[in-house]
């Protein structure tokens, strides 16, 4: 017999070795720190009554490597915004999977679930984690009729991992210092927004492209996005990702639009974006040292790219963390 989704993460903390800190909980939020004596480092937990959603946000380091399998007795879906490298996951009987930088989302169909975390190494991480009552609740008119369509969801975030709208109400999210009902009254619209977002995206009606695309192709298309993700400083050329991916130059724009709904560039340039949001937010690097990792060596123009995604130059963004 499985564990509900709910019960098995409020348990979670403490099975990780965290106890809850009194002093920084309040109502509708739980923080937790991890013992000196396995790590270093909090989660968060924030659930109003019998909301159907609850939302995790973690940031730690552990001493030893943590590993976690349990039998989950109902549906959800997860969605998540990771921002380091170091966990992974698995459902059912399937292989294990590395976690990348960027949103994520899987949908569980009352599966075993395994998780790792490698020893001295960072997870930070912000997850909403969806029940079926949600969609009943808040989606019966849109394209995601009802949870019975939660995998239109998760093919459409698998592809638009770094949509730069998703990323910043993330951050949002993770950032957010009001309390009580006000907090409430936020994150649920938050959470709202997040999968407004996504509805929208996925009923953007797409341009009829001459291509058809079979499994290797999109194989090949999804190796020029690692590609392209290892370096984010680099600049590959048309050419060059075509040939990566085995595809003539007019072929593979064609193809990548087809599967990602947008170009190479643009989808390099979200890429690009949003490592800088999260270099923004965690980093004391100078705006123009930023820029250059990033690809632009005119910080003028990354300034102009930054505010066009996301309403705001960095310096203004930078300066509502408090970095200076």
């Amino acid at each position: 017999m499985g564990i509900c989704v709910i019960d098995y993460l409020l348990e979670l903390p403490e099975a990780m070795h965290f106890a809850k800190a009194p002093e920084l909980s309040g109502e509708g939020i739980s923080v937790y720190r991890m013992l000196s004596a396995y790590g270093n480092g909090f989660l968060r937990i924030i659930r109003f009554g019998n909301n159907p959603f609850l939302i995790l946000i973690a940031d730690y380091t552990p001493l030893d490597t943590f590993e976690k399998i349990t039998e989950i007795a109902d549906d959800y879906i997860e969605i998540s915004q990771f921002e380091t490298e170091s966990s992974s996951f698995k459902t059912g009987r399937r292989k294990i999977h590395s976690v990348r930088k960027g949103i994520f989302c899987y949908v569980n169909t009352q599966k075993r679930t395994y998780v790792y975390c490698e020893k001295g190494k960072p997870v930070r991480f912000t997850k909403i984690i969806l029940t079926p009552r949600y969609f009943d609740a808040f989606f019966g008119q849109s394209c995601v009729k009802d949870y019975g369509q939660a995998k239109a969801l998760k093919d459409y975030i698998s592809k638009n991992p770094s949509q730069p709208e998703l990323n910043f109400v993330f951050r949002q999210i993770r950032n957010c210092q009001a309390q009580g009902q006000a907090l409430r009254m936020y994150l649920e619209s938050k959470v709202l927004e997040l999968i407004s977002l996504i509805v929208k995206g996925m009923e953007q009606e797409q341009k009829h492209l001459p291509v058809k695309l079979d499994r290797r192709d999109i194989r090949s298309l999804k190796k020029t996005v690692t590609f392209m993700k290892n370096d984010l400083a680099a600049y590959p050329s048309g050419e060059q990702l075509a040939r990566l991916a085995g595809m003539s130059p007019a072929r593979y724009q064609l193809a990548f639009r087809k599967y990602y709904r947008t170009t190479p560039y643009e989808y390099l340039k979200e890429m690009r974006l949003n490592q800088a949001l999260f270099l923004l937010g965690n980093s004391d690097y100078k705006i123009a040292v930023i820029a250059a990792k990033v690809g632009y060596h005119n910080s003028g123009h990354f300034a102009r790219l930054f505010k066009s995604a996301y309403g705001m130059g960095p310096r203004e963004y930078r300066n509502m963390h408090g970095i200076k």
